[in-house]
């Protein structure tokens, strides 16, 4: 496991609304100033990167040919719910609630059909055992240090869903030039060099994240999907 700094995202330079911290990692405040700034400058769907939209639909097909035919979805941290929108309009019979920490970040698919948004976090926010066929966790992973990614992950186990999709937008492949950079970056850090940058989150292989998964108390782990950016994991107990 690695960290991961950032200095923006969606254009938005994060200095705009905060003083980034390199030691600490972005919280629940960060992510509220953010969107704020975020509708601020976008008002809907249609004014985002069509790049990063074509992204995020094939990450929509991708989920939607591994729920095939179940019905009732749980969607863990929709963001502001391009994904869940794609779901919905391109299937029929699925039902979808989708939990997101930020409150309102997913104002732009409340009102649709067959979407319950729950603001707040997993599973606090959730009615005890409600009954899903699949969940699918979305570029949520990297938030969580090792021990942190474990009561997650457990947390859903225990919840008592047996079959899961991990999307982690931040994977990496080991290798001594990459973890040549990580030193630098730590030496800069300590040195008060590495400035500009918000400590983002965490980095994981492949084999870190089928080791943190099992642990949790999966069983049948698979590799679903993989590009450059971005794999797909699906789990069962």
């Amino acid at each position: 496991m690695i960290k991961s700094y950032q200095k923006d995202w969606h254009g938005i330079e994060f200095s705009q609304f905060a003083k980034c911290d390199v030691n600490n990692i972005a919280g629940k405040d960060f992510y509220d100033k953010f969107y704020e700034t975020f509708f601020e400058k976008f008002k809907s769907f249609n004014d985002l990167e069509k790049n990063w939209i074509t992204y995020k639909n094939q990450i929509a097909k991708v989920i939607l040919n591994e729920i095939n035919n179940k019905k009732n979805i749980l969607s863990i941290g929709c963001g502001i719910g391009i994904v869940e929108k794609y779901l919905i309009e391109h299937s029929s019979k699925i039902n979808l609630t989708a939990v997101e920490p930020s409150p309102n970040v997913s104002r732009w698919v409340k009102n649709l059909e067959r979407i319950n948004i729950k603001d707040g976090y997993f599973p606090d926010v959730l009615d005890s055992k409600l009954n899903f066929d699949i969940a699918y966790a979305n570029g949520v992973d990297y938030v969580f240090n090792n021990a942190e990614y474990q009561v997650f992950l457990k947390s859903i186990v225990d919840y008592g869903i047996k079959e899961l999709l991990i999307i982690s937008v931040s994977y990496y492949t080991p290798s001594f030039k990459l973890y040549f950079k990580a030193i630098v970056k730590n030496i800069l850090i300590k040195m008060k060099l590495y400035r500009g940058r918000q400590f983002w989150g965490f980095n994981r292989s492949i084999k870190e994240q089928f080791g943190a998964i099992k642990m949790s108390g999966f069983k049948n782990i698979s590799l679903v999907y993989k590009s450059d950016s971005t794999i797909v994991i699906k789990a069962k107990t």
